[in-house]
């Protein structure tokens, strides 16, 4: 399994419209290969929060597939789209102190039943 970690460095007058967006459906649930999506949220500092969007891949090349596809590229204008028709100013990613990140899962633990 291959996994994007998306970090973001974010003011908090922006952290609610940041998480809204990310929650909003994405094409990417349909790509060949991905798995799912969680938005980690840390609101420990005083003047910002930190935003951590991990995005589950079955492999590297179903990830890449996906970010070259015109799919992935018309996803962000149907969320710029979607925020505008909701009457919400539309983020922009300068805004986020954006970072990312690679991984291969090599292991799992999980509670016993």
């Amino acid at each position: 399994m291959y996994v994007m970690s998306r970090n973001m460095k974010v003011a908090k007058n922006l952290t609610h419209a940041v998480i809204e967006d990310l929650s909003l459906p994405s094409r990417s649930s349909k790509a060949e290969g991905f798995i799912r999506r969680d938005i980690l949220v840390n609101r420990e500092a005083d003047d910002f929060d930190i935003i951590k969007v991990l995005i589950y891949w079955k492999d590297k090349e179903s990830q890449e597939k996906w970010h070259a596809s015109k799919e992935h590229s018309q996803s962000h204008i149907d969320k710029y789209k979607l925020r505008k028709e909701m009457g919400k100013e539309p983020i922009n990613r300068k805004d986020l102190n954006m970072t990312f990140e690679e991984f291969e899962l090599i292991s799992t633990f999980a509670a016993e039943q």
